[in-house]
């Protein structure tokens, strides 16, 4: 099928990378090619595509202050091998959990001290087939994987794997030998794998010319054909009633987030759509509350564009909505669809990888479905590594180690 894109699979091996200064100390990250995906057009869409971006098609989002848009790079080459990598992909995998807990391994414990702790390290006792030991450093900035070796100094060259060398003395560590901090930690990590496995994303339908309260009034009944389509496309719509899987903060009992929703799994992750003609419509509400309350606290918002007129991402009030990804369908002249993509990001945020190429027109089709929701998580993932989220998720980061600190500091 020369129309169809390619992708390559995922593999969960690891590699050793050297880091620090005394001794040789190793960092655990996916191998290169682990968490890569190829992306090719084929022959046959290459030739529709090119024909379709030679109607005359107005940019299908406008530019506005404080957004950075990205709606195909003219230096990406669609025919050339689209290469992308998940961003933070180790962070999806159990360590702790698998690698330590119940085993024989010994948790340190510091205070915060001049500004560097609080820190949590936990050391492997039994050495590897490389060498050395396996080890956690734990730091408000999150986990440094690392493993150490030799018996001597351990600490001291986990901390230095982590970037970390505080002066002499600043740093108090105190063995823990308690196995409610192994539970305590298993369940720090938990929460860290469910935050970049699991996603919400909003899906908002646009007609023309339409204000966000219009936007967010449009009800299931008036959704167009096309914009049922995607919806299939990029995901299974579910019954909410029992629901028993990820529930994206949806209401699984008494309906009060709608009967259905739309849902997918991807490689590791779960991805819930808040999808808005499936939130409930309250007659007399222009705000529509009960609908933003659940997309406007999105970091992604997809907003599926009927008509000619391009997106105005300044049209969104919310200040979590980050990103703002417009899509539209295209028919070529045998009937085949196609995307169009664009991708606005609040400044600070750089566009994230797969890179869209020139004319950010895609096939429908399985590879482009992976394509599109590797860049919406790789997206998420660049968003709260910046700025105030990044801000966040630090401060969050340093409440619960200071709470387990103190709790075994005694």
């Amino acid at each position: 099928m020369a129309g169809l894109g390619k992708f390559f699979g995922i593999r969960s091996t690891m590699r050793m990378r050297s880091r620090g200064e005394n001794g040789t100390i190793y960092i655990e990250e996916p191998e290169e090619d682990a968490n890569r995906l190829n992306y090719n057009f084929g022959e046959k869409d290459l030739e529709t595509i090119i024909q379709l971006s030679q109607r005359q098609l107005k940019p299908l989002i406008s530019e506005a202050s404080g957004f950075n848009i990205e709606c195909g790079n003219p230096n990406i080459s669609m025919k050339r091998s689209i290469s992308s990598n998940f961003d933070d992909k180790e962070k999806e995998f159990y360590y702790y959990c698998t690698d330590f807990y119940q085993k024989e391994h010994e948790n340190f414990i510091a205070e915060d001290m001049n500004g560097v702790g609080p820190i949590i390290i936990s050391i492997d006792n039994t050495e590897n087939p490389f060498g050395g030991f396996k080890g956690i450093v734990r730091t408000r900035e999150g986990d440094f994987r690392v493993m150490i070796p030799g018996h001597k100094m351990r600490k001291k060259k986990a901390l230095e794997a982590a970037g970390i060398r505080p002066n002499n003395n600043s740093l108090k560590f105190r063995l823990i030998k308690d196995p409610k901090l192994q539970k305590e930690l298993c369940s720090l990590e938990t929460q860290q794998v469910e935050f970049v496995t699991q996603y919400k994303f909003g899906v908002l339908l646009c007609f023309s010319g339409q204000t966000e309260n219009e936007m967010f009034s449009n009800v299931e009944d008036q959704k167009s054909a096309d914009f049922n389509e995607f919806l299939e496309f990029i995901g299974e719509k579910i019954p909410l009633s029992n629901w028993n899987d990820f529930k994206g903060g949806l209401d699984v009992k008494t309906n009060t987030t709608g009967t259905h929703s739309v849902f997918t799994r991807f490689h590791n992750c779960k991805i819930m759509f808040h999808v808005s003609t499936l939130l409930p419509f309250t007659a007399g509400d222009e705000q529509q509350v009960e609908r933003k309350r659940h997309i406007g606290n999105d970091v992604i918002l997809i907003v599926f564009k009927e008509g000619d007129e391009p997106f105005v991402p300044t049209v969104i009030t919310s200040n979590f909505n980050n990103i703002i990804v417009v899509v539209s369908k295209l028919t070529s002249d045998d009937s085949r669809i196609f995307y169009r993509v664009a991708f606005a990001e609040k400044h600070g945020e750089g566009p994230s990888q797969p890179y869209l190429p020139e004319h950010a027109i895609f096939p429908k089709d399985e590879a482009f479905k992976e394509y599109f929701l590797m860049k919406l998580i790789n997206s998420e993932r660049t968003a709260m590594r910046s700025g105030e989220f990044r801000n966040k998720l630090s401060r969050a980061r340093l409440d619960q180690l200071r709470i387990l600190v103190r709790q075994n500091f005694k």
